[in-house]
C-alpha cells in the first residue's frame, strides 16, 4: 500500500531541455518538489499544519534510468514510505507512455522545521496520527 500517494502528469517544455536534448536533471527537482507539496495539499491540508511550523527537504536521491526529451509525457507518483520521530520518507516515481516505463525513481527526506525557534522539530502529532492511520487502513 502506498500511503497518501499522489499522482501528477508532467510534459518538459522547452527550457526544460539540456544542450543534449533531453529533459535537465533539475527539472526532475522541481517536479519531485512539486510532488511533496501536493502529498501535503491532498493528504493532510497546509492549515492544519501548526503555525511556523514547515516541512524542509533534508535529502534527495535520484537514479536515472532512461532519457526523457521534449514533448514526452511522464506521470510522477509519489507516496509516504515511512517516518520517525523526526523525518518523514517520500518515494517517487516516473513513468512514462502506456507501456509503464521507469523514467526514474528517487527518494526525499523531510524534516519539520520551527522558523520561530530556529530548528527542527518532530512530525507535527496530527500528521503523524494520519499517515499512522493510514497505514493501518483506519
Amino acid at each position: 500500500m502506498r500511503v497518501f500517494e499522489v499522482k501528477l502528469m508532467f510534459e518538459p517544455k522547452t527550457y526544460d531541455i539540456d544542450y543534449a536534448g533531453i529533459v535537465s536533471n533539475q527539472v526532475y527537482i522541481r517536479w519531485l518538489e512539486d510532488m511533496r507539496i501536493e502529498v501535503i495539499r491532498q493528504h493532510f491540508g497546509w492549515e492544519n499544519f501548526p503555525p511556523a511550523i514547515v516541512p524542509v527537504l533534508l535529502r534527495t536521491e535520484i537514479e536515472y534510468k532512461k532519457a526523457l526529451k521534449l514533448f514526452d509525457k511522464v506521470e510522477g507518483r509519489m507516496w509516504v514510505s515511512g517516518l520517525d520521530n523526526v523525518r518523514l520518507f517520500l518515494d517517487a516515481e516516473f513513468i512514462r507512455g502506456a507501456e509503464r516505463e521507469e523514467i526514474a525513481v528517487a527518494k526525499h527526506t523531510v524534516v519539520f522545521f520551527d522558523i520561530n525557534k530556529n530548528r527542527p522539530v518532530r512530525i507535527p502529532g496530527e500528521l503523524k496520527k494520519a499517515i499512522l492511520a493510514y497505514k493501518s487502513g483506519s
